[in-house]
């Protein structure tokens, strides 16, 4: 699947404080997203934008922090 949308959403909402974001609520998604929303942390890991932190189906989360090549801008 091709998540171009997604992925330029995520890394615009990169936050100054912090340079982890959950994935997950970046893209207001539920429960039962959860498997495009680890797609999506997998397929920015591959490009190295970002490394994947922690993921946790129950509490929602897919936690990524994003790498030097992450924080540049879109």
């Amino acid at each position: 699947m091709n998540f171009e949308n997604e992925i330029k959403t995520v890394l615009r909402a990169r936050r100054s404080d912090s340079d982890m974001i959950n994935v997950m609520e970046v893209l207001s998604w539920q429960g039962d997203q959860f498997q495009q929303a680890f797609d999506i942390a997998l397929q920015m890991e591959n490009r190295n934008l970002v490394k994947l932190i922690y993921s946790n189906f129950n509490a929602g989360k897919v936690i990524v922090e994003f790498t030097l090549l992450g924080k540049m801008p879109v």
